[in-house]
């Protein structure tokens, strides 16, 4: 198995996870950011278990944005193997479900979006994507439940799920395509990962946000407390113990700034304003240096 394209957490995501630390977020906006980091670690769990399973010559993408004919669509994973492309739906939902008349509903009756439109739609989408190619792939597509506490009650064996008990099962059987790549396909797949489109425009998604109404300081990486004791090199939170290099803790709320604020040119006063003036001017300047291109001189001195 090679990893073609990894994943990331989004710039949504990240940008409402810096928002989180230095504001308070509605309970709209507090849902959507859990929903979130629960969908990324659902698909996070998926890529260890493929990793840890998936052996044979295949080639992994993860987090595509691809358009075609004009219509835009996402795939969580898409795994290439010798005779077809495998579309994985990844979804990290807990506890009772059943699948009625092609729709997801809890035990109690309430439904959910429905997956099977969505990864049928993918599919569909995705056939046209590699027409072009001439790979003679098939496309195959699954939606996987990665929780171990789902269940899903009324689904037939030909409906498009993986359950928890079964993800293992159907990668081995993957595991089975033992027929090195082609050339050809190798060739498509790297298409494939270059029609990938940047995300759509984050800022529009993120709540209304005002540089001097944000909290200044630093905040651990883990848990996102403001309790840090700051010591040679290295920060402790006073909350949950995390210890970061003081370097990788700078670094990460450097891009939190960048992200936040595309617009606002990098300098040293700023990032010290913004690290709430715990961290000295000239520890800052060097690892500003030390990380990102230097524009400027003197006092209009900025870094990229």
């Amino acid at each position: 198995m090679k990893l073609l394209k990894e994943r990331t957490k989004s710039k949504l995501l990240l940008g409402l996870q810096a928002l989180d630390k230095r504001m308070h977020l509605s309970s709209s906006d507090k849902n959507y950011l859990l929903n979130l980091e629960k969908g990324y670690a659902g698909e996070a769990l998926f890529d260890e278990i493929v990793k840890k399973h998936l052996t044979n010559d295949c080639l992994v993408m993860n987090d595509l944005l691809l358009i075609s004919g004009g219509n835009s669509f996402q795939i969580d994973s898409l795994v290439m193997t010798t005779d077809a492309l495998h579309i994985y739906e990844v979804k990290n939902y807990k506890g009772n479900y059943q699948f009625s008349a092609g729709q997801l509903l809890t035990l109690s009756g309430q439904e959910i979006v429905s997956p099977v439109t969505q990864i049928s739609r993918s599919k569909t989408l995705m056939k046209d994507v590699i027409k072009e190619f001439g790979s003679g792939l098939t496309v195959k597509s699954f939606i996987v439940f990665v929780h171990p506490t789902f269940s899903l009650y009324l689904a037939k064996p030909t409906d498009p799920f993986l359950l928890p008990n079964q993800i293992e099962k159907h990668l081995n059987e993957l595991n089975q395509h033992n027929i090195s790549l082609t050339k050809k396909q190798r060739l498509a797949a790297e298409k494939i990962v270059r029609e990938h489109k940047t995300e759509v425009p984050y800022q529009k998604y993120l709540p209304d946000y005002d540089l001097n109404n944000l909290k200044q300081g630093l905040f651990c990486p883990k848990c996102s407390s403001a309790s840090l004791e700051i010591t040679r090199g290295r920060a402790k939170c006073r909350d949950c113990s995390h210890s970061v290099a003081t370097y990788e803790l700078i670094i990460g709320h450097i891009m939190d700034f960048k992200l936040l604020f595309p617009d606002e040119k990098v300098t040293t006063r700023k990032i010290c304003q913004w690290c709430g003036g715990e961290i000295n001017s000239r520890k800052i300047r060097r690892i500003l240096i030390k990380a990102f291109e230097k524009e400027g001189k003197t006092s209009a001195t900025y870094y990229l």
